[in-house]
């Protein structure tokens, strides 16, 4: 599979939605790094991240979704997570991601969350 069949770039009204179909680990984590920064150089907004096919994420890939939420912000937008597995959950807890991302049960719910 490509990188590019790996993540997919969808869009609802004016919100990207970014859906991940592969672990986050080193590979994964560059390329998802490249198309949030992106979505920022085209001023994107609203960005809905769906990781429903992911069992594992890497801290750089934690990292780039935290960041770019925090520079969203910073210009009025947001980045929102969705469809995590529990384990994933645990890890955004741990290490205290989930206090600065948004994280929703499902893809519609983030999108509403808007």
């Amino acid at each position: 599979m490509s990188s590019t069949e790996l993540m997919t770039l969808r869009e609802n009204a004016d919100i990207k939605i970014i859906e991940i179909k592969t672990d986050l680990s080193s590979y994964a984590a560059s390329d998802l790094r490249k198309m949030l920064e992106s979505l920022l150089s085209q001023k994107i907004e609203k960005v809905v991240v769906n990781l429903s096919e992911v069992n594992h994420i890497n801290s750089t890939a934690v990292g780039a979704l935290v960041g770019v939420a925090k520079r969203l912000r910073q210009t009025g937008g947001d980045l929102k997570i969705c469809a995590l597995a529990d384990n994933l959950t645990r890890t955004f807890n741990l290490i205290g991601a989930s206090s600065v991302v948004e994280i929703y049960e499902s893809e519609e719910s983030a999108i509403a969350a808007f």
